[in-house]
């Protein structure tokens, strides 16, 4: 058989993909429907991995399962702006680690919404400006993401879902690595690169701004605006270099090649079982000797396996804290239920924030 024989069938086979993709959207709008008179969410996290890992169990190649997810996170995408328009709200301006970990989630469908800081993401759930938000929580090398944290202390948010995304930083020059004599970026991310940075540029200028994307945006600016310009540098990831145009010195360089940031989905309300979920609640305790201990006993007692423990000042009252906690399993849960009706016996107040998926 030729190649334009080989080539009519692939045409015969995307007009089949074509027809199915919309017979699976229409069906999409009938249950778009049923959720309208039921006042039903529309985003279901643990739907959405259930369809997931149905797909990859089911797949036999040659497409990898990564081929497939991205596929399927298109198309699930354009069916929810088709029940519903959905606005995401992320630390922005485009071309920021939250961006692209929610486009990771959410795909190209939905309407992305740029915000200057973590808790404008908060305030657009709160104020029904956006459907959901994405947030960065947790960093596999500088751990709590602090700033994040602090705002489930002031907002009344909902977790329904986590995003975990591996985080790759690439030193961004028009010059020299040699002749570079200041080097943009947000703290975090130079922080993330401390070692790199002290061996290979140790007498370069550190500079913090809000974000990568920003630091990238001054870095542009310093080029035509300053005599020394062609000297700077910005640490950013890939992506934001290429669709910039700018030249990637050096790749990869954070200290720690494993580094990993959890975000998560933020929303009004939190959704059912998937099997395998997280947990996450806010905790306020007495300041009296054993309290913490009082708190984490109930997770030992019913074999809860504690993923993360964060302390954080009240705001309230000098000295006084709250925990951040979470742990694996669903709220549901018969073990959990008993588990965290002791701890909030043991506290003045307890929130859940939510319980989700957990990240792949």
């Amino acid at each position: 058989m030729d190649i334009d024989n080989l080539r009519k069938e692939i045409d015969a086979l995307d007009s089949k993909i074509v027809e199915l993709m919309n017979e699976r959207a229409r069906i999409v709008l009938k249950i778009g429907e049923i959720k309208k008179q039921n006042k039903a969410q529309i985003y279901v996290p643990n739907r959405e991995r259930e369809i997931y890992r149905r797909i990859t169990s089911q797949n036999k190649g040659p497409l990898t399962n990564e081929c497939l997810m991205a596929v399927y996170r298109e198309l699930m995408a354009g069916s929810l702006v088709l029940e519903k328009p959905i606005k995401v709200s992320y630390l922005g301006p485009e071309g920021t680690f939250s961006y692209f970990a929610a486009q990771q989630k959410f795909g190209s469908s939905v309407e992305y919404i740029p915000v200057r800081g973590i808790d404008d993401v908060f305030r657009d759930i709160v104020g029904n400006r956006c459907d959901y938000g994405i947030v960065p929580v947790e960093n596999s090398t500088e751990g709590g993401i602090r700033e994040t944290l602090n705002m489930f202390v002031e907002f009344d948010v909902k977790v329904c879902a986590e995003i975990i995304f591996p985080i790759h930083h690439c030193l961004i020059a028009h010059c020299d690595k040699g002749e570079i004599k200041k080097v943009y970026s947000k703290l975090q991310i130079l922080s993330q690169c401390r070692n790199w940075l002290a061996n290979n540029l140790p007498h370069a200028e550190l500079i913090e701004v809000s974000s990568s994307a920003e630091a990238v945006r001054v870095f542009e600016k310093s080029l035509k605006s300053e005599k020394e310009g062609k000297y700077c540098a910005v640490i950013a990831n890939a992506e934001i270099a290429q669709q910039n145009g700018l030249n990637i010195l050096c790749k990869n360089i954070e200290d720690k090649q494993n580094n990993v940031t959890r975000f998560f989905v933020l929303s009004k309300e939190y959704g059912n079982a998937s099997g395998r979920d997280r947990t996450a609640v806010m905790c306020y305790i007495k300041n009296s000797a054993g309290a913490l201990l009082d708190i984490l006993e109930p997770f030992k007692t019913y074999n809860i396996n504690l993923t993360n423990i964060e302390s954080l000042p009240t705001r309230k009252k000098a000295w006084e804290y709250c925990f951040y906690l979470d742990f694996d399993g669903h709220v549901s849960n018969e073990n959990i239920q008993k588990a965290l009706k002791a701890v909030a016996e043991r506290c003045f107040e307890m929130k859940i924030l939510g319980s989700f998926p957990k990240g792949d």
